[in-house]
């Protein structure tokens, strides 16, 4: 499916050297070959270690406390066996990105789906806390051993328009996992009182062994990552089956420029290439915003998912604990199509903005809502208290959705193909370390001041912190040709005299940004 007519002006890229005659970069074969069958099997295959991520984590935290009253845990431990996860996921996206990077994006996803299965099995088969947490931080390490991964891939065989649709589409698979989670919930116990957590954990890891059959005979590799590797015969048959998948003619060329090789270079210093991008001087701004993003949506929402099923069990919700949860996992899935419906129509910084600021006013509702019902008696609480409770409720979980969906976009598209996995897992890594505190001072929080509110209060300060880095900041996002042009860098806007910013924005960049390769060079704009 090819882009719209009228989307011309967002498809255009930035102006560079005149290019030599011959094929054309991969780039305009991938815009060329559009939209279809082969960019969403990318998405649901490779994108649903996002599925098994969200079917765990809301496992984990809804056990806990089945776990904590069984072994008699305290605050610190309980909040420990969630984080753990969390550092697992760290240590699992800094050894995804060199390896994405050098090896392909394929095998870290592959990996990753049998990690996630057999260590599932073995948490629920633990007998100590502290096998329970080691267990669950070889769980960790395989969720962030994928998912940089599976990022860049979507990134790299989806024209320029579709992208934040793609990424939509793979977020989307994380609702997915918690409605299966919470499902799981309500089949063992609706009340959350005598929940049989070694059954749950071990349904958890079905969907990751599903998957992993799966992406073994239908995921391909990305056809960007061959080419840059001089494997162009491989990358020729890839283009191949992405051109059949979306239903185009066998005439339909999927000839490209073959990619200069590179300088040789010891194993050393080519592991080492991509993290010298990411961090360049010309970059460093644009990574330091982007990890910060993805701390806050991650401390944000994976400390929602944690303190939810403790608040819900204590908040009279108006249903059953188990359904509250279903219903805050379905309340994403308008946050979904709305995160499409921005893409196709918004640029990414107006939509962060909004979304940070919408998603500080839902939990500013919700905590208010919550309040009014602890602190009240049931027929003292009045229609407002409910409307703030449950639409705070909601807006917690769309409007986090689109956040997500933005800036993860952004994240992987701003860098080049060598250095794309590994851009992806800093900002990820950053965002896990979000995760990683979240129930350990959601615990802590607690256990000081004896309820729930502190916790959304401190929650409402990052986001607003996260709201002045962004401000200030305008964000243009640009394709990479094929490693001969480079990524648009996120900066304050600096440009010279010379250089004033256009009253003719990009349609999907937003502002006008400081346009430099990585070598600080100005190379359009």
């Amino acid at each position: 499916m090819a882009a719209p007519a009228d989307t011309k002006d967002v498809l255009k890229l930035p102006s560079y050297a005149a290019t030599p005659k011959g094929p054309p970069p991969l780039s305009e074969v991938i815009e060329r070959l559009g939209f279809g069958w082969a960019q969403l099997r990318c998405a649901i295959i490779g994108g649903a270690v996002f599925l098994a991520d969200g079917a765990e984590l809301l496992l984990i935290g809804t056990v806990t406390r089945a776990v904590s009253s069984e072994w008699g845990m305290p605050a610190w431990q309980r909040g420990l066996v969630v984080s753990v996860v969390f550092v697992g996921i760290l240590l699992g996206n800094a050894m995804s990105g060199p390896m994405g990077d050098n090896f392909g994006r394929r095998m870290p996803i592959i990996a990753s789906y049998a990690g996630i299965a057999v260590f599932s099995v073995l948490s629920a088969m633990t007998n100590s806390f502290y096998q329970l947490a080691s267990a669950r931080l070889l769980v960790g390490i395989a969720f962030g051993f994928g998912q940089p991964a599976a990022i860049a891939q979507c990134v790299e065989v989806t024209p320029v328009y579709w992208r934040t649709l793609v990424q939509a589409v793979v977020q989307g698979s994380f609702i997915i996992g918690e409605l299966y989670s919470a499902l799981l919930v309500w089949y063992d116990d609706p009340e959350m009182k005598n929940l049989d957590w070694r059954w749950l954990l071990m349904m958890g890891a079905i969907p990751s062994a599903v998957y992993f059959f799966l992406a073994i005979f239908f995921l391909p590799q990305s056809p960007n990552y061959l080419a840059c590797h001089g494997e162009d015969e491989a990358a020729t048959k890839v283009l191949e089956g992405m051109r059949h998948d979306n239903g185009l003619p066998d005439d339909v060329s999927v000839e490209f420029r073959a990619i200069p090789p590179r300088a040789a270079s010891t194993p050393l210093q080519r592991a080492m290439e991509p993290m010298a991008i990411v961090f360049s001087l010309p970059m460093l701004y644009t990574t330091c915003v982007s990890i910060y993003s993805c701390f806050v949506l991650n401390v944000v929402f994976y400390g929602c998912l944690y303190a939810f099923p403790q608040v819900v069990a204590d908040v009279d919700m108006g249903s059953s604990p188990a359904v509250a949860l279903i219903i805050g996992a379905l309340w994403e899935i308008p946050g979904s199509l709305l995160s499409v419906i921005c893409a196709l129509f918004m640029s990414v910084r107006p939509v962060t903005i909004a979304s940070l600021s919408l998603m500080f006013v839902s939990m500013l509702s919700f905590t208010l809502g919550a309040e009014a019902h602890v602190l009240n008696s049931e027929k003292d609480t009045t229609v407002w208290h409910a409307m703030m409770l449950h639409g705070g409720y909601m807006g917690i979980k769309a409007f986090t959705y689109v956040a997500f969906v933005a800036i993860y976009t952004f994240a992987a598209e701003i860098y080049p193909t060598r250095a794309r996995t590994t851009g992806s897992a800093a900002s990820v890594a950053g965002g896990r370390v979000g995760g990683m505190i979240a129930p350990l001072l959601f615990e802590e929080l607690a256990d000081r001041t004896g309820g729930f509110s502190a916790f959304f209060y401190t929650m409402m300060g990052f986001i607003a912190l996260n709201l002045m880095l962004i401000l200030p900041v305008t964000t243009k996002a640009a394709d990479d040709d094929d490693h001969e042009s480079q990524p648009v860098v996120l900066m304050i806007d600096a440009r010279p005299p010379d250089r004033a910013a256009s009253p003719q924005q990009d349609g999907r960049g937003g502002g006008a940004g400081v346009d430099v390769d990585v070598a600080g060079r100005w190379v359009g704009g």
